[in-house]
């Protein structure tokens, strides 16, 4: 190393520092690249679009279908999606607070007005008198009071309660045997009182 002269010291020198330049931007360039790299995540997670959810409404509202509704919508809003209620419907045999499920069939009832099969006027304590009592003198378990629901057989103040309070919470009952899906009614209950309700 000694015998280089002053031009090959120059000549190392050089080589040595475009080295290490090369070197530098090499590294310049990854390090750009991976901050690049967050920015472009983000723009992905604000372009996600809005979730929505099917439900079909029917019964007393003025366009039964079938719709889309936003995620988190309520009854409510189902029911004003469908054109809002009828005239008739008995809003308060629903709960309309309450959230809507993708793929719900939400069934808004008609108010119905039960006649009576009984000439007497003083007979206040028939059951086919009551509003929740078909002409046959049969509770409907789907617009029945819970006083009303109290005529049946082993159904007390809390039963009856728990009735309507499941019609809030689940809609009507499809079948006379979806009773048994009420807390504090089983098979023995259910046998009790199948002949005395009904279901639309």
């Amino acid at each position: 190393m000694k015998d280089l002269s002053w031009k090959q010291w120059v000549s190392v020198v050089v080589l040595v520092s475009a080295v290490m330049l090369g070197t530098g931007m090499i590294v310049g360039k990854n390090l750009v690249e991976t901050e690049v790299v967050p920015s472009e995540q983000v723009v992905i997670e604000d372009s996600e679009e809005p979730i929505y959810i099917i439900s079909y409404v029917v019964g007393a509202v003025n366009k039964p279908d079938v719709y889309e509704l936003p995620i988190n919508s309520i009854v409510k809003d189902a029911i004003e999606k469908a054109g809002g209620p009828t005239e008739d419907a008995d809003l308060v045999a629903i709960n309309l607070a309450r959230k809507v499920k993708d793929g719900e069939e939400i069934i808004v009832p008609a108010k119905q007005i039960a006649l009576s099969d009984s000439s007497d006027p003083n007979d206040s304590g028939n059951s086919a008198n009551a509003v929740g009592a078909n002409i046959n003198g049969k509770i409907n378990i789907n617009i029945a009071s819970a006083k009303e629901l109290e005529a049946l057989p082993g159904i007390g103040e809390v039963k009856s309660n728990a009735i309507v309070q499941y019609r809030k919470d689940y809609g009507l009952f499809r079948d006379i045997r979806d009773i048994m899906n009420v807390s504090g009614i089983g098979e023995i209950t259910f046998e009790n009182i199948k002949d005395l309700i009904v279901i639309p």
